[in-house]
């Protein structure tokens, strides 16, 4: 594969892709976290949640996450927000099976909200290792601050508050206010500051802060500093604001020491507060920068309106002077929101953004009889009985012409299926409405240039439970010149099936645990034959609860020991009451819910500790007892299982593809039990191991 070290290389990193998601500030109080060490193909959680016996993250957390690595170490930076309480940093030295956490910022006091935190990481500014975190203070919610918290020594415990020059964590009060032209009192945007935009009363919202830390064999990074971010008129502070809308960057030529702000555009009421402003800079100094607005009216009383359509525009000369706002997405009739992008090569860069099929603002909640938005509030308003039906999906664009005035991109929708229906509440704390894809959907590139999207995917019965997927390019253009994205001849998927390498199989700790073939995966299949659903595995020894068991435990620390094992593959379909939902077929073993058995279901309900979603058995298979190889005594290694069940009993609709198809092997400690009037199990899931997911459409082709 791509990426491994090369012959007689003792030092060299693999392309590792990160992920990460709130879990919310109750207990257990965490951000979930994954990693894939095989380009994507499969994931896994490398340290566990208290539940599960290990910290992982030490700082807290629960609320927004983000994560960049470190240029030169590879050190792991992920910054959390446990919401009441201060925003933390963790970091892992070892790829992220281990942190190490500490308190960056917070208010005047401890237990204030900060919002939303960012990292960046410039491991070559000249004379240290910079790592930079970027929040909104919301002390004083009439004038709150966009602050940034330094660490001049790679993100050490302790650092950011010695070496920051605006975190109010170490009582470094800001100025201001600062908006000009108006007549104020205090600094200008012209003057420098120490914090990036303080005591800014028109403040609305800030993306990411970004370095300019690339540069190529002719052109040495400038190593300057850029956070896009929102002004317009304060309504409710910290909840509401309205028309003019202005998009600013904050900007630092001396590392965070000092920073000055420049106006990118002039949006008038045309609202571009739908999460977030994002930009990014390309080896060449270029910056990009692409936000959400919308094609009406800003906002009225019921929240925000008209179509939203994703724009970008790009500075050439460090963000002094930008292009006019360029519009991606002018097709009328399709509202796009939550951009991101990333830059590569001079003028190449992709974007990834979500994209309905209705021109209606994503805010909007419900529609009369003629599709039109509509406040079911409105005692005077009768006619206001249908949801929101927009259809949403993920799209990717690509540009290698991207320093040009026009909409030089070509897109390509990347979701199998869609991810969402109906409203996407883009007001933060302030909705009333769907929240429930949050903001968590990003693009980064591996060393080749080649893309990988992580996003929100909720479109399943209980559409509260949202889920991430992921996507990686396997081929195509690259934001590097001249370096080709060659892996799909590589790619383990053929023909309805699915291999997965030997000896990648983990312990219920996420600890690496090899020697464990009854839960080494090496393949996975699956087919339709009329209403009949089959899946098929190969295995490197025959599955059983009392070798699920074996595995399960961490010699070191025994805190989870299964009582047995599942054995199946997991998928997403269309169900014949109009919905969609997560199934799976399966093998369990596990004494407590009676005889081994083949089974089918639903992947909705959650362990005590709801950390996690689990496996609900609807229906059992034929005979109880998978067929395959597996099954003779001795059994050979390896070995296969077969398990077929019928589709419309689980509420499959006919004809439906089956989507993401992903064969797992996992540890279960409990029993399936689920407590009166709820839908928590006495059970616990761990993944030991899993393959890459493939498609079957309706037709019975492979995507």
């Amino acid at each position: 594969q791509a990426a491994q070290c090369s012959a007689g290389v003792t030092t060299c990193y693999k392309d590792i892709t990160y992920a990460s998601s709130p879990n919310g500030f109750a207990y257990p109080h965490f951000s979930p976290f994954w990693k894939s060490d095989d380009l994507g193909q499969t994931f896994r959680v490398p340290c566990h949640t208290a539940p599960q016996g290990q910290t992982c993250a030490t700082g807290g957390g629960g609320g927004d996450s983000h994560t960049v690595v470190g240029q030169k170490t590879h050190r792991l930076f992920f910054v959390d927000l446990p919401g009441p309480g201060c925003v933390t940093d963790n970091v892992s030295d070892d790829l992220g099976e281990t942190f190490v956490g500490d308190n960056v910022g917070c208010g005047s006091s401890p237990g204030v909200i900060d919002d939303r935190q960012w990292v960046e990481a410039d491991e070559n500014f000249p004379g240290s290792k910079n790592v930079y975190i970027s929040f909104i203070n919301d002390s004083n919610l009439a004038a709150p601050t966009l602050s940034l918290a330094r660490s001049l020594q790679d993100g050490n415990p302790g650092t950011f508050v010695t070496d920051s020059t605006c975190n109010t964590l170490n009582a470094q009060t800001p100025s201001g206010p600062i908006i000009d032209p108006l007549p104020t009192v205090g600094a200008g945007d012209s003057d420098p500051t120490a914090c990036p935009d303080p005591a800014d009363p028109n403040l609305q919202i800030a993306g990411p802060v970004v370095a300019d830390n690339q540069g190529t064999s002719t052109r040495p990074p400038t190593h300057n500093l850029y956070i896009p971010f929102v002004r317009a008129t304060t309504i409710v502070p910290g909840v509401s604001a309205g028309p003019p809308y202005t998009l600013y960057i904050a900007k630092s030529t001396d590392g965070a020491t000092t920073w000055t702000r420049h106006k990118v555009a002039d949006l008038g009421d045309h609202n571009p507060v739908n999460l977030f402003p994002e930009l990014d800079v390309d080896r060449g100094g270029n910056i990009y920068l692409t936000w959400a607005q919308t094609q009406g009216p800003g906002q009225n009383d019921s929240g925000l309106l008209g179509e939203t359509d994703v724009y970008y525009t790009f500075s050439t000369n460090g963000g002094l002077a930008w292009a006019s706002p360029i519009d991606l997405t002018q097709s009328n009739g399709k509202s796009a929101v939550m951009p991101w992008l990333v830059a590569g090569d001079p003028g190449l860069v992709d974007i990834v953004y979500y994209q309905s099929n209705t021109g209606l603002n994503p805010n909007v909640a419900t529609v009369d009889s003629n599709g039109n938005p509509c406040d079911p509030n409105n005692p005077d308003d009768t006619s206001c009985p249908n949801d929101n039906p927009s259809v949403w999906n993920v799209m990717f664009g690509q540009s290698n012409n991207a320093l040009n005035s026009g909409s030089n991109f070509s897109n390509v929708q990347i979701s199998d299926h869609p991810n969402h229906i109906g409203q996407i509440c883009t007001a933060g704390l302030a909705c009333s409405g769907d929240r429930d894809l949050l903001d968590f959907f990003t693009i980064d590139v591996d060393h080749l240039g080649a893309a990988n999207v992580i996003w929100a995917d909720d479109n399943t019965k209980r559409n509260s439970d949202t889920r991430n997927k992921f996507s990686r390019q396997i081929s195509g253009s690259s934001v590097y010149k001249n370096t080709p994205i060659g892996l799909a001849k590589t790619w383990p998927i053929k023909d309805h099936e699915v291999t997965d390498r030997a000896g990648d199989t983990y312990n219920s700790d996420g600890v690496a645990n090899g020697a464990c073939p009854s839960m080494d995966v090496l393949g996975s299949t699956a087919s339709r034959s009329g209403d009949q659903i089959t899946i098929g595995m190969t295995l490197n020894s025959a599955p059983t609860a009392a070798k699920a068991t074996s595995c399960s435990i961490t010699p070191a620390a025994p805190s989870f020991s299964a009582t047995g094992g599942i054995w199946g593959a997991e998928f997403w379909a269309a169900t014949s009451d109009g919905g969609s939902n997560s199934f799976y077929i399966a093998f369990r073993d596990n004494p407590g819910d009676g005889s081994p058995r083949v089974e089918g279901g639903v992947v909705d309900n959650t362990n005590n500790a709801v950390t996690s979603l689990e496996f609900r058995p609807v229906v059992f298979g034929a005979g109880l007892l998978p067929s395959g190889t597996c099954t003779f005594h001795p059994a050979p290694s390896p070995c296969t299982i077969s398990m077929t069940i019928s589709a419309s009993a689980l509420g499959i609709k006919s004809g439906a593809g089956l989507y993401s198809i992903t064969g797992l092997s996992l540890y279960f400690n409990g029993t399936t039990t689920v407590a009166p009037g709820t839908r928590v199990e006495a059970g616990d899931s761990e993944q030991a191991d899993a393959t890459a997911p493939f498609d079957i459409t309706g037709t019975g082709t492979t995507n």
